[in-house]
């Protein structure tokens, strides 16, 4: 683990977490929204050539962004509007020493009007703001519901910010899928591939992986299925090739 200065340290109420790929860490809220199996699962998604010029809607405690360029060597800029959040993020960059491939802006992405990225990447709020129980807990809440964006909105931006035939990569609830497609088609972002993703063999797919590509031509791949979990509780071939595309450990962290 690189040496920490004063300034890097996690905070009270906060966690050091190792990534367990590439020798990364990411400082965490204890109670605020903390990365799943989600983060791995874009990440490894994510097909750009290093050095490529990345947007990450929504980057939290900047994990996605961390992963990209420390792993994949991709230049991203994540855009974070909760300000702790952001100021938490910035510590794992410099922990991580990626301050020359990670910039992070405080800014609600409906403001944020650079252009010319080759990618955009998001793990974005899922639940229209009428549905489900609202989480008392801010961050928790933001991440989850469409409080400060909606999809629509989202792939607007999107648009606007990827250069000609720029891709754009999600990961995203199985339910909300054809809203996605919908929305997709109408900001002219063209779904190019989609896999769908299972617990295991015996559940409903709970998330689906999706490319597309800006005023592309429609052509769609089906990737197979992907499941993360076999019957015996451990993880699954595939979702040990998801460790190891990011250099992770033979022992990688497990979720609840």
């Amino acid at each position: 683990m690189h040496q920490m200065k004063g300034s890097v340290i996690p905070k009270a109420g906060e966690t050091l977490d190792c990534l367990k790929c590439g020798d990364l860490y990411v400082i965490q809220k204890k109670r605020g929204y903390r990365f799943s199996a989600d983060a791995y699962l874009i990440a490894s998604f994510v097909e750009e050539n290093a050095g490529s010029k990345i947007l990450e809607i929504g980057s939290g405690s900047g994990v996605i962004s961390i992963m990209l360029a420390g792993v994949k060597g991709l230049v991203v800029t994540g855009v974070e509007v909760q300000p702790d959040m952001v100021e938490m993020s910035l510590r794992s960059v410099a922990l991580n020493r990626l301050e020359d491939r990670i910039r992070i802006v405080h800014s609600d992405i409906k403001d944020f009007n650079e252009d010319g990225f080759d990618a955009v990447v998001t793990n974005p709020p899922y639940r229209p703001v009428k549905t489900g129980r609202l989480n008392p807990n801010r961050s928790k809440a933001i991440a989850r519901h469409e409080i400060l964006v909606d999809l629509r909105g989202l792939l607007a931006k999107a648009y606007q910010v990827l250069k000609p035939g720029g891709r754009f990569y999600i990961i995203y609830p199985a339910w909300r899928m054809v809203d996605l497609v919908y929305y997709m088609r109408e900001s002219r972002i063209e779904p190019k591939a989609i896999q769908m993703v299972y617990p295991n063999v015996r559940q409903g797919a709970e998330l689906c992986l999706v490319r597309g590509a800006k005023g592309a031509g429609k052509e769609l791949v089906l990737y197979p299925s992907f499941f993360i979990h076999n019957l015996k509780s451990g993880y699954t071939r595939g979702m040990k090739g998801v460790f190891e595309r990011l250099s992770m450990s033979k022992n990688p962290l497990t979720f609840n």
